[in-house]
């Protein structure tokens, strides 16, 4: 079959398969119906305290707890609920009016109008979670976690711990030894220094503690126009800088390097790729199918990481589909409040999925936001039963439970 043809085919199979979800509930079974769309705050439990800004940030520093943040939640007749990160009054106002009253399971339905509604894949207006919370809801309605629903076979995962800041290279390789000792088998260092001798000081000291007995990745951050794209970073790289640094890290056993060039400029990406020693990386901002065939057909990424909590599991599983047509991985990048979870259900269901290694035993990978002790996620993840926890091989196993199979401890859930 002529790639184009499979392509077409591939991606209409995809879309399909969440058109198709009522006919999977069981026969005879009454439908259910959405009653109501609700923001709710999540109850503080505790108060983890601050990390300090990067050198060049124009972004304050941010304070962390276990709590705090508000959550969707979309209720039914039939007592069931599907919960997502909290969206914008604007969001909420909509998501009643469309959902209220409808089936569940008509996910794709549902959560393309929304969309629509925020100017296309807007993340600030949060169609993407609304339609997170539709597929945890499906999920239960069905009675099958979502990682099967989607083609999954297991949902054990291997999680690296990504990092927030920087401070000093001998503070980051030391950061490498805490969660290595807590059992963790791979980090993710940004690569935000001024001078590219620090960025690969970074690994350099981390393999000099730790050997080759933890898995390196590192994430420039040079999507945006902004130094980083976040404005995390103080410089912005230039193609001799990435390639230099790129050839370094391929030198030191790095797995991947994640956004070394802007992510619009699939011809410079597509030469440092075939030039470079490691796996390059990215995606994670675009927000069309369009971008990701550029990319793809430009062969501009050796791995194509996509954000659930901007363009949706939907079109997330698309974008993995097509990247399967040719021959690349793909990964979810971290996801945001319950979004996350979402994210280690799509990893474990892809075919293609990042593994460390040279099989799935060795994977799929889970991007987790994970520097203790400020940002510590098994502590944060306190508000949810049933939270998946690092095991003593470094592992985690996503819960059995219908949907994403965490729910939020009621006694923490209070008023927007």
């Amino acid at each position: 079959m002529h790639r184009r043809t499979f392509l077409a085919h591939a991606v209409s199979l995809a879309a399909a398969g969440a058109m198709t979800l009522p006919a999977l509930a069981a026969q005879g079974r009454p439908k259910v119906r959405i009653t109501d769309v609700q923001v709710k705050r999540v109850r503080v439990i505790k108060e983890l305290g601050s990390l300090p800004v990067p050198p060049g940030s124009r972004t304050p520093g941010r304070s962390y707890r276990v709590g705090g943040d508000n959550v969707t939640i979309i209720t039914t007749d039939a007592g069931l609920t599907g919960i997502a990160r909290g969206v914008s009054p604007a969001m909420l106002a909509a998501a009643r009016q469309r959902l209220i009253g409808t089936d569940p399971l008509d996910v794709q339905q549902l959560a393309w109008g929304l969309y629509s509604l925020g100017g296309g894949f807007n993340p600030t207006f949060g169609g993407a979670d609304i339609e997170v919370a539709l597929w945890d809801l499906a999920g239960k309605v069905l009675e099958i976690p979502l990682y099967k629903l989607w083609g999954g076979r297991d949902g054990r995962l291997m999680p690296y711990a990504s990092q927030w800041t920087t401070g000093t290279p001998g503070e980051r390789a030391r950061m490498a030894q805490t969660v290595r000792e807590k059992g963790w088998r791979a980090i993710k260092f940004r690569a935000h220094f001024e001078s590219m001798k620090d960025d690969v000081a970074v690994v350099e000291q981390t393999r000099k503690l730790l050997g080759d007995d933890i898995i390196i990745t590192l994430d420039a951050n040079q999507a945006g126009e902004a130094p980083d794209g976040s404005n995390q970073g103080p410089v912005k790289w230039d193609y001799e800088r990435a390639l230099a640094t790129a050839r370094e890290y391929g030198r030191l056993g790095v797995y991947f390097l994640e956004e070394p060039l802007a992510r619009w400029d699939f011809r410079a990406l597509a030469n440092l790729s075939a030039a470079a020693n490691v796996r390059i990386a990215g995606g994670e901002g675009s927000r069309g199918l369009h971008e990701y065939r550029d990319m793809l057909e430009k062969d501009s990424l050796d791995i194509i990481q996509f954000e659930v909590c901007l363009i949706g599991p939907s079109l997330a599983r698309q974008v993995a589909t097509l990247a399967a047509a040719y021959h690349k991985p793909s990964v979810a990048h971290a996801g945001f409040g319950p979004g996350v979870i979402c994210a280690g259900h799509v990893n474990a269901s892809l075919e293609n999925a990042v593994c460390f290694g040279p099989t799935r035993g060795t994977g799929p990978t889970w991007e987790l936001i994970h520097e203790p002790p400020v940002i510590d996620i098994e502590q944060m993840w306190g508000i949810y039963e049933d939270a998946p926890r690092l095991d003593k091989d470094g592992y985690m196993q996503l819960p059995d439970k219908p949907g994403l199979g965490v729910t939020i401890r009621s006694d923490l859930l209070q008023d927007a």
